[in-house]
């Protein structure tokens, strides 16, 4: 637009200027005297001849040549000099948005935006610079979270090994004191102390497993696989579980296959914690487990059902984060994490996890979907 404005401008105002400058000197001079024929005109030589003799009879008409001259010199640059500047304010403005907008940057204030501009290269410098604005205000908002989850980590961990290890310093005491003086106590002393081990190691190899899959460098091991076929063998090796825990277990696993992308020993901590968590938090009186599962949108679902405790609408969208439990008093073992691990398998394996709930007292659905191999 301004290319376009620079070029038409001066020639307009050059061509008023000539054509003034033409009447005055055809009024103020004999240019008839000149008696050049039209098809003379056409030789340059006959021509050049005619203005010399016109110049030489006329000196003074000089003057009025090179004042033209002056003129459309003087407006060719006032003309190229005004509008250079006015492109050069306007583009300042966009410099100076951009300017302001590194020193935002670099005062830590990310909650502004470039505006672009009229320029094709400044609007793509401004919409860089945005772009770059907004990565660092997500990694800002990342680094402030992962923050408090390190806040988190520190303060549950403290929490959760004290119990343990408190136990285990205690039976460890007593055992000492010679309060264990017969077999039977100080076998029951030893399991009592290896189960708190136990605890602290399934402890320390969730967060493990955790901290690899947060740095993504759990390897995972996919091959295709039936996980229909992998559901019914597990739920068989966990038979003994539901009888010591008297779970009434509904299998609605069909016998059709479902071929998915999988890592079998993955998805076994998935489907371990999932059931876990539906037998710890189960009906105490009467608790029953449904597993079903079914295609549809071009995966399978896999759904958990237990008439357990529930979760309340506005818990549902924390439990996965990582050192997150319902229960406020902390009184259930467990470091939180097992969830959090088991939405971040299932995210590998190209799938989505979720639960539902209608609320406290009415049962919690664990569902998993996986997507179907090609």
């Amino acid at each position: 637009m301004y290319n376009i404005i620079m070029l038409i401008t001066p020639i307009i105002m050059i061509g008023v200027i000539s054509v003034c400058f033409l009447v005055t000197f055809i009024m103020k001079f004999p240019v008839e005297e000149m008696q050049i024929s039209r098809a003379a005109l056409l030789n340059p030589a006959v021509l050049l001849h005619a203005v010399g003799e016109f110049f030489e009879s006329n000196p003074g008409s000089v003057l009025y040549v090179l004042l033209w001259l002056l003129l459309c010199t003087v407006t060719l640059v006032l003309s190229t000099t005004f509008f250079t500047g006015m492109m050069t304010k306007s583009m300042e403005k966009s410099i100076n948005d951009l300017a302001r907008a590194a020193q935002y940057v670099r005062d830590g204030n990310l909650d502004f935006e470039v505006m672009g501009s009229v320029y094709d290269e400044i609007d793509v410098l401004c919409g860089n610079f945005d772009a770059m604005r907004k990565e660092l205000k997500l990694a800002g908002e990342r680094e402030k979270y992962m923050k408090r989850e390190r806040s988190m980590l520190l303060a549950n961990i403290s929490h959760d090994l004290k119990t343990p290890v408190t136990s285990i310093k205690g039976y460890v005491d007593g055992i000492r004191d010679g309060v264990a003086d017969t077999p039977d106590k100080m076998k029951r002393y030893l399991d009592t102390i290896y189960n708190k081990a136990e605890v602290i190691d399934d402890m320390v190899n969730n967060l493990s497993v955790f901290s690899k899959l947060e740095l993504s460098r759990l390897v995972f091991d996919f091959e295709k696989g039936d996980i229909n076929a992998f559901l019914r063998g597990f739920i068989k090796d966990y038979q003994l579980d539901f009888e010591k825990n008297n779970v009434t277990l509904i299998n609605n696993i069909p016998t059709t296959s479902a071929v998915v992308r999988v890592d079998y020993e993955k998805i076994n901590r998935v489907f371990s914690n999932l059931i876990d968590n539906a037998v710890k938090y189960g009906n105490a009186d009467n608790p029953t487990l449904e597993i079903a599962s079914f295609i549809r949108d071009g995966g399978v679902y896999v759904c958990l059902t237990d008439n357990g405790m529930g979760i309340d609408e506005d818990e549902l969208k924390n439990v996965f984060e990582g050192f997150y439990r319902v229960d406020s008093s902390r009184s259930i073992k467990g470091s939180g994490l097992g969830l959090g691990i088991a939405k971040k398998i299932v995210e590998n394996h190209g799938g989505k996890i979720w639960l539902k709930s209608d609320g406290l007292g009415k049962g919690t659905t664990a569902v998993v979907y996986l997507p179907l191999a090609k």
